[in-house]
Order: structure tokens, then C-alpha cells, then sequence
């Protein structure tokens, strides 16, 4: 198993803009087009964020998490933001999140930010075994979603 962001592999956008769309933005009214678009250009910045990491089996990609700031709309205050993590679904069941979540939160901390959010309806038992803590719990179209932080500030 290795680790890669798309800066790194240009050619991966194609593939983490394709997984972004199908699990987060297909029936939301963004093309592919769109959605593959954003992280090309994700893919040519030069800002910390957004930064996507992408873990590869055997150079194959098997799974994507973001970095990234104002993933959710009118919640300035909750920034950056741990968005965007997705297993190919033949590869769920391996602990490959698990990683993502742990490789991203390493690389957060590298980059001195000491705390993290993200949003989920689903995934809320897969966050809080990674000792994240749900902070606040919202309804958007009629679906509960929790609002979870994570501090990643290092013990005394």
C-alpha cells in the first residue's frame, strides 16, 4: 500500500473527480465534467488545501480523503474540514478507510492544524472508533447528518 495526493499523479483526477461524483454529487445537479474539473485544478494549486490523498494497492487506486476548507455552506466557523473519503467499492472491508482517516490526520498535524470537522449521515460509528466526537447534528433534505471534530493536538 502506498500513499499519493493528486498533485503528485495529475493523472488522477479523472478517477477521484469520477468516485467524488458518484458518491457525493450525482444527484445533485453537478456534472462529472464539473466535479473531474475541480480536482484537475486541485491537482495544478499550490495551496495546503485542498489536498486529496489517494491510497494505491499495487499503483491501483483504491480509495480517496480531502483536506479542505468551507465543506460545508454557511459553517464558516468549522474549518478545515476532513471531506471527501471514498473506497472503490471493491476494495471496502480491508480497514482501507480506517487508514485514510489516520494518514489524513497525520498530515494535518504536519501541517500544525489541530483540529478537524467533517459531516456525515452514515459513517458516524467508523468516526467515533477514530475518536472523533459529534459536535452538533443538522437535517438537510430530510436526512440527519452529525457534525464531528477531531483534536489533533498531541498530549502534554
Amino acid at each position: 500500500m502506498t500513499l499519493t495526493t493528486i498533485k503528485e499523479r495529475p493523472d488522477l483526477p479523472k478517477i477521484t473527480g469520477t468516485w467524488r461524483w458518484e458518491a457525493f454529487f450525482r444527484h445533485n445537479g453537478r456534472t462529472l465534467a464539473d466535479v473531474i474539473e475541480l480536482d484537475v485544478q486541485c491537482a495544478c494549486g499550490e495551496d495546503l488545501m485542498p489536498t486529496v490523498l489517494v491510497l494505491l494497492e499495487e499503483a491501483v487506486p483504491v480509495g480517496m480523503v480531502a483536506l479542505c476548507l468551507d465543506d460545508l455552506e454557511g459553517r464558516p466557523e468549522f474549518n478545515p474540514w476532513l471531506a471527501g473519503l471514498y473506497i472503490d467499492p471493491q476494495y471496502r472491508g480491508k480497514g482501507y478507510a480506517v487508514r485514510l482517516i489516520r494518514e489524513l490526520e497525520a498530515f494535518a498535524r504536519k501541517s500544525e492544524i489541530g483540529s478537524l470537522y467533517l459531516y456525515t449521515a452514515s459513517a458516524n460509528g467508523l468516526y467515533a472508533q477514530e475518536v472523533w466526537e459529534s459536535i452538533e447534528t443538522f437535517d438537510l433534505n430530510g436526512q440527519a447528518f452529525s457534525i464531528m471534530q477531531k483534536d489533533l493536538q498531541e498530549g502534554p
